[in-house]
């Protein structure tokens, strides 16, 4: 994965992750291509420019920021993913829907939403932010709306390695917490959208504090990702369901899951010995 966050072979995640940071012109041939991909692979460019109300410079401009070579590498490498076979997008459940169909839609996008994270998934990073979360002294965890959910599972599963976190969902606490670490400290920030700004606002402050700092975030070009030192990317569509976008807490909690095993591989003897306290003491307390 290179500096732009973008996964080797995963051109469509690619648009679908970056979509949020081009400019509105690009935004409209990204969106064009996500809803319209069989089509793209067969248009010249001009004719993809009309029918995005853009110019052809803005449509070079955009598959230059996807990472090909130009419009023909673009639609080569958008035909080859076509070929595949695979769901390029999820199917939100409708008014009219049976209880069945609505429950095969829901499943199906979240499916959908963990094989995605995983193509697009930074090993390298992923190994990094283990070892940090590992070596630190204290973590903090800071997430609002869904992500506060992400950040009481991340703590659930760190607790769980040895690893002492503590979960912030009020912006006050966030910073006056994030204001009182150091360098033997790090700090975790969950968004969908990377752009919550009071989550950017206490990520920065721990961040000039010293310690260490880690996003989890879909959109690898976003603010939150830009800042942190380490950044994992979920990849789930932006189709609304009700409001939220589909997917979206089923690939944060399949990457914290991730997260969790590669620290508890890294220290399984601890990990284990770890279980087995929590399992007696819990069934101490049950008995």
């Amino acid at each position: 994965m290179d500096a732009s966050g973008i996964a080797p072979g995963s051109l469509i995640l690619a648009i679908r992750g970056l979509l949020p940071a081009f400019n509105e012109q690009e935004q409209k041939v990204g969106q064009y291509v996500l809803d319209h991909p069989l089509e793209v692979i067969h248009l010249a460019m001009n004719d993809l420019a009309e029918r995005c109300g853009v110019s052809e410079t803005t449509v070079f401009r955009f598959c230059r920021k996807v990472r090909t070579e130009g419009y023909q590498d673009f639609k080569i490498r958008l035909a080859l993913e076509l070929a595949a076979g695979q769901a390029l997008t999820y199917a939100a459940a409708q008014p009219g829907d049976s209880v069945t169909e609505a429950a095969a839609k829901v499943i199906t996008a979240d499916i959908k939403a963990l094989q995605d994270t995983l193509s697009v998934l930074d090993v390298g990073a992923l190994e990094k932010a283990a070892d940090v979360l590992l070596a630190a002294r204290r973590v903090d965890l800071y997430g609002s709306g869904g992500g506060a959910m992400a950040a009481l599972e991340l703590q659930y599963k760190l607790m769980r390695v040895g690893v002492r976190a503590v979960p912030h969902t009020d912006p006050e606490l966030q910073v006056i917490s994030a204001t009182l670490l150091t360098d033997a400290d790090a700090a975790v920030a969950i968004s969908h959208s990377g752009e919550a700004q009071e989550l950017l606002h206490a990520l920065r402050i721990a961040r000039d504090a010293g310690a260490r700092t880690i996003a989890i975030t879909n959109h690898p070009a976003s603010p939150l990702a830009g800042l942190a030192e380490i950044s994992l990317h979920t990849s789930a569509q932006e189709a609304l369901a009700h409001g939220y976008p589909l997917g979206a807490r089923v690939a944060q909690i399949g990457l914290i899951d991730v997260l969790y095993t590669v620290m508890a591989l890294k220290c399984q003897v601890e990990t284990e010995e770890n279980q087995r306290r929590i399992a007696e003491a819990l069934h101490v307390r049950q008995s």
